[in-house]
């Protein structure tokens, strides 16, 4: 079983294990919940809440990065840069991102692997005749595996408040969240990832040799 894969600052292809050929960056989409959702939650004036995964999953609706992109004129990369404006201080394109925002929009789910993804995660995991996942977590270095077909979206994510690998049996395919990201790696052992991304509706950056983890601040 493969241990949790922490990355650097290098490219992506040059540091995942060996049986990988293939990465990308899935975009996790924006969160829109019902209009008025938030200001019925609120128990004081200006506070801001954040829906929970059963909210997300039970009421909320995925927002893809492409619609935020033409609703704010910013590019994909721009839109990156923007959501890690914390550590890239650009401000201006934060700004820019924030108009086409209303009080029941937020930002895609951060550090965590995104549930709006967990049952398509789940479909390719068991794709090539895989009946179980494997899991491993860096925080408390847990271990453990789920039998696919049982799978449920907030189970995997009560797995670990944040970051976490999913594997299939056969080490095949990986999930891989990460902190202060705002995106999934999928790693393949195949050269499909193009085709599996169109298959399963996902928007991504398909990483070449060049792709670093910060993705967002190369040209596109």
């Amino acid at each position: 079983m493969l241990e949790y894969i922490g990355l650097d600052d290098s490219p992506i292809l040059s540091q995942i294990p060996n049986q990988f050929r293939s990465a990308a960056f899935l975009l996790h989409p924006f969160v829109h919940m019902p209009d008025g959702w938030e200001k019925r939650k609120r128990e004081r004036p200006f506070q801001h809440i954040y829906p929970s995964d059963e909210e997300i999953l039970n009421i909320g609706k995925p927002i893809p990065w492409n619609h935020i992109s033409q609703q704010s004129g910013l590019t994909l990369h721009e839109v990156g840069i923007a959501l890690h404006d914390h550590r890239d201080n650009r401000p201006d394109l934060t700004n820019q991102l924030l108009v086409c925002f209303d009080t029941d929009l937020y930002f895609p789910m951060e550090d965590k692997l995104s549930v709006f993804l967990l049952n398509d995660i789940s479909k390719v995991l068991g794709s090539n005749g895989a009946d179980f996942v494997l899991y491993s977590e860096p925080i408390d270095g847990r271990k453990g595996r789920l039998k696919i077909e049982e799978i449920k979206p907030e189970e995997v994510s009560d797995l670990t408040p944040s970051v976490i690998m999913l594997m299939d049996e056969n080490l095949e395919f990986a999930f891989i969240s990460e902190y202060d990201t705002y995106t999934t790696l999928f790693l393949t052992k195949d050269d499909n990832i193009a085709e599996i991304i169109r298959r399963m509706n996902w928007e991504a950056i398909i990483c070449d040799n060049k792709t670093t983890p910060t993705w967002f601040l190369q040209k596109s």
